[in-house]
């Protein structure tokens, strides 16, 4: 198993503790960049780009064992021998994983709106979509941008997050940063069920309540191993909590990390 080397931005004091952010699938750490401004003036902030994604490098695995290897990897080579987590999606995924095989390394753990019980994937139609834009070939985003609504509608949310992936080529036309055919082909280890054990960690599960990625048994099976578990529902947010209600969430990630 290769690790990769991280790309990040960070924000805040040396001096202050280190809170490390991830982000989901298809996402980038720039989808965190205003309420990390928020943190930074308590933490030393890490936003971090995971493989095949942003500007992190592309490479031909993708699975949270890697994932959780790369975080390690960041840590270690950062000087940082302990942090809190905060991860969405994929990225809470992938802090559960991290928690399971370095527990020493964390102080907090939150987690956004996922549970650690395999999905069925519903990505089939959004790959379709962003195989079929060619953006090497594309004029103006606003072509790339129609090609993925004839797929998938005029959604107001999906479509402007993908599109914030959509780089323009010094040689013209355009690229995606994440990895498309990486991440198509590893979709069953994105969705995949994570082991956990009993926890004593500080733990915060935040999700939105007219999300479908958390129900009433995965907060149960919570509850059955993080003995420290605090748990919070944002009613009106969807799967992205952080951008519907982006007050609320601090406020709530805030007081768990004081």
């Amino acid at each position: 198993m290769k690790t990769v080397v991280l790309n990040s931005r960070i924000l805040g004091e040396s001096s202050s503790p280190d809170l490390v952010i991830l982000h989901g699938l298809l996402g980038s750490s720039d989808n965190w960049q205003t309420l990390a401004k928020r943190y930074a003036e308590k933490f030393r902030v890490h936003l971090i780009d995971a493989r095949n994604h942003g500007r992190s490098p592309h490479i031909a695995e993708h699975s949270y064992k890697a994932m959780s290897e790369d975080l390690l990897n960041y840590l270690d080579t950062n000087n940082i021998e302990q942090a809190a987590l905060l991860g969405h999606s994929m990225g809470g995924k992938t802090v559960m994983t991290f928690t399971e095989l370095h527990p020493d390394r964390v102080t907090k753990l939150i987690i956004a709106d996922i549970a650690a019980r395999a999905y069925e994937s519903h990505h089939g139609p959004i790959f379709e979509a962003l195989k079929s834009t060619k953006p090497e070939l594309a004029q103006s985003r606003e072509e790339v941008s129609q090609i993925l609504e004839s797929y998938l509608g005029k959604d107001p949310v999906l479509i402007p997050f993908l599109m914030k992936s959509l780089r323009r080529e010094k040689s013209g036309g355009y690229s995606w940063r994440f990895n498309v055919d990486a991440l198509y082909s590893n979709l069953s280890n994105v969705t995949e069920k994570i082991e956990l054990s009993l926890n004593t960690l500080p733990t915060l599960l935040i999700y939105g309540g007219a999300s479908t990625y958390v129900n009433r048994s995965d907060i149960d099976a919570f509850e059955k191993l993080y003995l420290r578990l605090e748990i919070a529902c944002l009613e009106e947010s969807g799967h992205w909590l952080h951008a519907q209600e982006p007050n609320e969430f601090y406020e709530i990630t805030d007081e768990f990390l004081d």
